[in-house]
């Protein structure tokens, strides 16, 4: 795992406005390594989502669900 990776990312998007409001922007862990990787980090999705809701230092992980639920009842739909 390069969790050295994720953790220098990570400073970067602090000290990197441009950078936070570009990965702020996106939806998924696979988009943001994407944008990692561009840059040369080289990390994987599920590195970046196995540290969710920690704090790297000075940098907030949040996790999101973004998977789509659907609440059909007892009803139907």
């Amino acid at each position: 795992m390069s969790m050295e990776e994720v953790k220098r990312f990570l400073l970067t998007i602090r000290d990197n406005k441009p950078l936070y409001d570009k990965v702020a922007s996106v939806a998924t862990a696979s988009e943001i390594a994407s944008i990692a990787s561009t840059m040369g980090f080289e990390f994987t999705a599920a590195e970046l989502k196995s540290i969710p809701n920690q704090t790297v230092e000075g940098v907030r992980i949040k996790s999101q669900d973004t998977t789509p639920s659907y609440n059909f009842g007892e009803g139907g739909n």
